[in-house]
């Protein structure tokens, strides 16, 4: 799915660009310089169909005047590095600053496909504009006032026209491999586990060309089993003062995420899990892939201490009552040969294809035992449903009123659903339409 990034130095409005473009307060937003923002990534969806991620960024600065610009900067050209597509942003009604020729600069350079949009342009034809942008040699923008959403449909339907060209790709297997991303904090034992696993049982190794850029892929074949892990980066704990470097974990978490067909989130038994480690989470069943959670470092554990870990997880995780988790020692090797068979089942059950007439028998019988809500003032009723997608497994249900699931009986078909063809612990998407 397309990650789009908007850029901008600090203060030019990309929160509140942010906000406009997904409709609600998710970041904050003010007049302070480098403001931190806590949710930074949002789903945008097109009259097509297609859907692609927005992220909010930090604010470019080279000037060092702000107390984290050297890790806002970072961020920024992690973005950069990381984007399918760049929105940048120049505030008009200022001038415009080293700052902003160097973005310029350095997005040119790049080569990724950009948008610059003037900011707090009330009339989208306004010429100071135009000559502050043309002096730095951009000769198309789009003219917008974020806080009053003038100029939106015009940026939109621009991003839109890129989405379109540029469709989700649907994840392949490697030679038939299993695509595993292995993520969590640092010094957690992310890397140690990575060893263990790649060197256990005469497991042939082999290193693979990245397919995205600055990551490394690691082939093994273990007892005729081929898998691709994807080397990810520490995924960095949030701090109340540092919230660029959440926002760079978080970029990278939806490529790695991105890039696998099951996920292996480790967590720390001292820490277990952390509001990041739930943040990730929420980002792996929202993009729609399979994951267990690894305990690791289960040496470390004291004797009967166990089962009070496991609660503690499974409470913290509430919204995932299903969630395989697997206590593990990368240190010593205990448990990890059991990781193989767990991805295992979970990269099945992500890519099974239900048969039509199987699916529809359980849908006739969820109808009869729980009958459908009134919505409109009718009867909600269902003609079929059938298979659309895998990783994760996607359904479509035809019906007379699409548009008026209520929540809780959609929420009811999915897990119903899932239990009916044993698909717990893997993510299904439900979607509803007219026949």
């Amino acid at each position: 799915m397309p990650l789009i990034a908007i850029v901008g130095r600090p203060n030019v409005g990309k929160s509140t660009l942010f906000n406009a473009l997904v409709g609600g307060k998710r970041a904050i937003v003010g007049p302070e310089r480098g403001i931190t923002r806590d949710r930074i990534y949002a789903r945008l969806s097109f009259p097509s169909g297609l859907e692609a991620d927005l992220v909010d960024t930090g604010g470019f600065d080279t000037t060092g005047e702000g107390d984290f610009s050297t890790l806002m900067l970072r961020q920024t050209m992690q973005a950069i590095n990381d984007a399918d597509l760049l929105l940048c942003l120049f505030d008009v009604q200022s001038e415009l600053t080293p700052d902003d020729e160097e973005l310029v600069r350095i997005i040119r350079e790049s080569r990724v496909p950009v948008i610059h949009v003037a900011n707090k342009v009330d009339d989208p034809r306004a010429g100071h504009a135009a000559a502050q942008l043309y002096g730095l040699g951009i000769r198309e923008f789009v003219g917008i006032s974020a806080r009053k959403k003038s100029g939106l449909p015009e940026l939109l339907e621009k991003v839109g026209s890129f989405v379109c060209a540029h469709p989700e790709e649907k994840l392949q297997g490697e030679a038939g491999a299993v695509r595993v991303s292995i993520l969590g904090r640092p010094n957690v034992g992310k890397s140690l586990l990575l060893n263990r696993m790649v060197g256990e049982e005469r497991a042939i190794v082999s290193p693979v060309a990245g397919t995205t850029r600055d990551y490394l892929d690691i082939r093994v074949t273990r007892e005729g089993a081929d898998f691709v892990f994807v080397d990810t980066a520490g995924i960095r704990r949030k701090a109340r003062i540092d919230d660029a470097l959440e926002k760079e974990s978080v970029m990278r978490s939806i490529k790695n995420i991105e890039m696998s067909h099951v996920c292996l989130l480790l967590v720390d038994p001292a820490e277990g899990v952390t509001e990041q480690d739930k943040r990730i989470c929420r980002i792996m069943t929202d993009r729609g892939r399979a994951f267990a959670l690894i305990v690791n470092k289960s040496d470390l554990i004291e004797p009967g201490s166990r089962v009070a870990i496991r609660e503690a997880v499974k409470h913290e995780l509430k919204f995932l009552p299903d969630v395989k988790v697997l206590f593990v020692s990368a240190l010593t090797g205990r448990d990890v040969g059991r990781i193989f068979p767990i991805v295992e089942d979970l990269f099945a059950k992500t890519t099974m294809e239900a048969p039509t007439p199987k699916i529809n028998r359980i849908l006739e019988a969820i109808a009869k035992s729980n009958l459908p809500p009134i919505a409109k003032g009718r009867p909600l009723k269902f003609y079929y449903i059938n298979q659309v997608g895998t990783v994760p497994p996607q359904f479509r249900v035809v019906t007379n009123v699409p548009g008026d699931i209520p929540e809780n009986y959609h929420r009811f078909l999915v897990n119903t659903l899932k239990k009916e063809l044993s698909l717990e612990g893997v993510p299904i998407k439900l979607r509803f339409a007219a026949r």
